[in-house]
């Protein structure tokens, strides 16, 4: 049986649950831990979505995977979804891992989380640094809102 799984510190974004309790949830049974061939601890992900009040269809299960692998774009793409889903600290988790890996619209998610204090403590320096680095990987919205500034 081949299940789908993702990493303890996706699930912990997704779930607002610390690690500690992640691991008592196994320890309890209402979770499942995946055989992983790195030091990577998987959970079973029907599991974390449960814990986490989340349903996600067959799309949104694999975007979810791909984000957990390390793809830049679906990793955007589900703090999109996290952020729709009311989840906003989650969404910054998945904003950070892209905007990491250069992608201008996470960056410019992550500067519009910062101005407004969604997700993370309203910090006026770090979403001009992120709405920056957005408009300088060509976001055209960053670019106008820089642009604006400048005025």
């Amino acid at each position: 049986m081949n299940f789908e799984a993702i990493s303890m510190e996706a699930a912990v974004a997704l779930t607002g649950l610390s690690k500690r309790t992640l691991w008592r949830r196994l320890a309890e049974g209402l979770l499942q831990k995946l055989p992983a061939a790195a030091a990577v601890t998987r959970l079973e992900l029907d599991g974390v979505l449960a814990l986490a009040g989340l349903e996600l269809g067959a799309e949104e299960r694999a975007l979810l995977c791909q984000a957990d692998a390390g793809d830049a774009a679906a990793q955007a793409e589900i703090g999109l979804c996290c952020f729709r889903a009311g989840r906003p600290a989650a969404a910054v988790y998945w904003f950070n891992l892209a905007a990491a890996q250069n992608h201008a619209d996470a960056m410019q998610c992550l500067g519009q989380c910062y101005a407004a204090g969604t997700g993370v403590a309203r910090d006026d320096n770090l979403a001009l640094m992120w709405i920056a680095k957005a408009a300088a990987h060509g976001h055209r919205i960053a670019q106008h809102q820089m642009a604006g500034l400048q005025r």
